[in-house]
């Protein structure tokens, strides 16, 4: 049975409708190559647990460095455990940064059903946690861009999800309700429970088939992006 009401749909960026590994291995490649190294594949298996962590490490306080320190702290790490001698942390986070930031990678079925849902007079939004220099980019070069109409970015309104208030600022710029809307999203902590938090229905986007351990139920659950055709 497929929902009425909707108006607009919101959906994260990050491993939602942006494949976040590819762009950061983009990202991996074009620094590599900017300091003249030689880049191997297997670099960002050993990246990728690293930058998680200490990210992760600041949201749940126990982070080892100042978060302001991560972004060339990281690589201070990173270069120790791949045996490379370069030590310009500050450019190399840089470079890492314009790499990420000009990554263009969208996940399975990311464009065809975004166009199918703006055909289908929806209107189209993005609601992501990071900064507007990363995040902005990856969807406005992409071949999606022509279908979003507004993308929100935590830094911009200096509030993150699961915090209720970033819905509430996209609601308001749409003039709608939140029973106008859905929120579909990988994260149970961040996208289902800021939703829900903004009292707005929502879709769990599990396309690994994550058994949910939590107490945060989604409304519905899909496991290819697709599926949203049998709900809108």
């Amino acid at each position: 049975m497929k929902l009425s009401n909707i108006k607009a749909i919101f959906f994260d960026a990050d491993d939602t409708i942006v494949d976040h590994k590819q762009c950061e291995k983009k990202a991996l490649e074009y620094l590599f190559d900017n300091i003249q190294e030689e880049y191997r594949e297997q670099y960002q298996d050993i990246f990728r647990p690293l930058d998680r962590n200490l990210w992760n490490s600041v949201a749940n306080n126990s982070n080892p460095v100042p978060k302001d320190d991560i972004p060339e702290y990281r690589f201070k790490e990173f270069f120790k455990m791949i045996g490379l001698e370069y030590t310009d942390y500050k450019k190399a986070n840089i470079f890492f940064q314009e790499g990420f930031a000009n990554a263009v990678a969208l996940t399975e079925n990311a464009y065809d059903i975004i166009k199918y849902l703006y055909e289908k007079k929806y209107k189209i939004c993005v609601v992501t946690n990071g900064l507007v220099k990363l995040q902005k980019p990856r969807i406005t070069n992409s071949q999606i861009s022509k279908y979003i109409s507004e993308i929100i970015v935590s830094e911009e309104v200096g509030i993150n999800k699961p915090n209720p208030q970033i819905f509430n600022v996209l609601l308001n710029k749409l003039s709608l309700k939140s029973s106008n809307v859905i929120m579909i999203g990988d994260s149970l902590e961040k996208d289902i429970q800021g939703a829900k938090n903004a009292n707005i229905k929502t879709i769990w986007y599990n396309p690994n088939k994550k058994i949910n351990h939590t107490q945060i139920i989604p409304n519905y659950q899909i496991t290819d992006l697709l599926e949203l055709k049998q709900i809108l």
